[in-house]
């Protein structure tokens, strides 16, 4: 998967709306599995703690092993398989997210399936979304939500490299011409039009098809860009604030504007933190100093 498709992802998931509504540590059987494909409103992600099975989904096969790992989409008809006499502990849980969060997966052709190198840590995620369900906390939505992304960032680091580009998507070709644009020309002042004009949309199109996909409009998108830029370059010691201003295509002034809204501190504040920072290096730890 190239980067600018993980970049669309990541947008979505920055952004993302989760509603847990259901999870639990079950043992299934053959006795307790339908034998016809069943398909779901909500999402689904599936944990094998123990024993063995299959899933069949899209065509697929999936052998179903302890720390297998799958996430099946809204309205994805799907099966699950048990030898004779055999049971599967699974760790589950059903969320709902918003409608264009489960369509940029389906439009990235995501694999519903990984193996996790981290069994232990995968099931202590679910324990906590199980716990979460059955507690009276204020807070407790708020906690489920963070525990459910990290859950499908573990997820998506786990895809392989060979994994295929959705080469097939018109949208996502036209998409990844622009977002390389925007890589290369960060210095120049880019208009909508300018990045319209890559793919051959109308510019008021474009803004639509642009946010669909990435979530924000095409200049909100390039000066979040551009001060992601600008951070990375303050903190090396031979750019000053007027050479970064000059790398990411805007006046000091306005540059020095935009990144205190950016980051809640001035150009020459972050600079100066983030190489004192540098500079101190890590702390010893105890008993390793020196005496």
């Amino acid at each position: 998967m190239t980067i600018n498709y993980f970049t669309i992802l990541l947008n979505h998931l920055e952004q993302m709306q989760i509603e847990v509504a259901s999870a639990a540590d079950s043992i299934v059987d053959e006795a307790s599995l339908k034998a016809r494909d069943v398909v779901y409103d909500c999402n689904r992600l599936l944990f094998v703690k123990e024993g063995r099975g299959k899933l069949y989904s899209q065509g697929e096969e999936v052998v179903l092993e302890p720390g297998v790992f799958c996430m099946q989409l809204s309205g994805m008809p799907h099966r699950l398989v048990l030898e004779p006499g055999s049971r599967m502990r699974l760790q589950w849980c059903h969320f709902r997210s918003s409608y264009g969060d489960r369509e940029i997966f389906r439009t990235l052709q995501i694999p519903f399936h990984v193996c996790v190198e981290n069994p232990e840590e995968v099931s202590r995620l679910f324990e906590r979304i199980i716990e979460g369900l059955a507690s009276d906390k204020v807070t407790a939505r708020i906690r489920m939500k963070g525990v459910m992304l990290d859950l499908i960032g573990i997820f998506l680091e786990l895809l392989p490299d060979g994994v295929d580009d959705p080469k097939g998507s018109q949208d996502l070709q036209k998409i990844d011409i622009v977002l390389k644009y925007i890589e290369d020309h960060l210095s120049d002042n880019i208009t909508v039009e300018d990045l319209a004009g890559q793919v051959y949309l109308h510019p008021n199109y474009f803004i639509v098809f642009f946010k669909g996909l990435l979530g924000y409009s095409p200049i909100q998108y390039v000066n979040q860009r551009r001060m992601e830029l600008a951070k990375a370059l303050l903190v090396q010691p031979e750019c000053n604030v007027s050479d970064v201003a000059n790398r990411v295509g805007m006046q000091i002034y306005y540059f020095s504007r935009m990144f205190k809204v950016h980051t809640g501190l001035t150009p020459s504040r972050y600079r100066k933190q983030a190489l004192a920072i540098t500079a101190s290096g890590p702390e010893p730890a105890a008993g390793k100093g020196k005496p």
